[in-house]
């Protein structure tokens, strides 16, 4: 009897024992001082502010538009807010392409860092201006104005020409895709009832959104009626 109650008491002590011999030490993985052999968290754990981005990420912008960032924020796991600094210098609008801001926090225990790409893509405003034309239509089957205003269209997917044909006048309406741009098969009335003037087109715009070309296909009916085809390009 007495060997039994002497192995539990021995039991009882180691258990004491290895208990309060458990390592002690910051137990919290995201912590930068973590301790991965502690086995008891004694409330040491030091963090590095955590940054959150505002906003959409990616974001998009159009060329030669301003980009004007979301921000972001940052804490501390205790709540402690920690002041941002935001890196712009990257992002280029006068052209398309993939670009990134950067953003930094920093406390006593450390520097934290998060990034925004921002891709710079050609949008509706990068197609609307005062533009200059330039052709080899001819004075008479596709008479097109030298200096063409291209206006918002249906939607943020079109622009348009009005007044695009010299004294026949007329819309030229075109879809954007990207640096792709497509005229839909259209036809106007020549004045006096002298007969249409049907023509559709394909094509694009280059990086920074100051040139357009567009290969026109055409055909006129009634008088001076024929077809063919002919290249403009649109410089803003």
């Amino acid at each position: 009897m007495k060997t039994v109650k002497l192995s539990v008491f021995m039991l009882l002590l180691s258990t004491v024992v290895f208990t309060s011999c458990k390592k002690k030490g910051c137990m919290d993985e995201a912590a930068v001082n973590y301790d991965e052999n502690a086995k008891k968290d004694d409330g040491s754990c030091n963090f590095k502010p955590m940054i959150t981005i505002v906003g959409a990420n990616p974001a998009s912008v159009s060329v030669g538009s301003e980009y004007t960032d979301a921000g972001a924020t940052a804490f501390v796991k205790n709540g402690t807010d920690v002041d941002v600094t935001t890196d712009l210098s990257a992002v280029n609008t006068s052209e398309t392409g993939s670009f990134t801001v950067t953003y930094s926090a920093s406390n006593e225990h450390g520097t934290s860092t998060a990034t925004r790409t921002v891709n710079v893509v050609l949008g509706q405003s990068s197609y609307m201006g005062t533009f200059a034309a330039t052709h080899d239509c001819g004075p008479t089957n596709f008479p097109h104005v030298a200096e063409p205003q291209i206006v918002a269209g249906a939607n943020a997917n079109q622009v348009k020409i009005d007044d695009a044909f010299t004294l026949l006048g007329g819309t030229i309406i075109i879809n954007i895709s990207g640096e792709n741009v497509t005229v839909p098969p259209s036809s106007i009335e020549l004045p006096l009832g002298a007969g249409t003037l049907d023509f559709s087109g394909t094509g694009t715009m280059n990086s920074t959104g100051t040139t357009m070309t567009i290969n026109y296909d055409w055909t006129r009916t009634g008088l001076l009626a024929g077809d063919g085809a002919c290249t403009v390009t649109y410089v803003k």
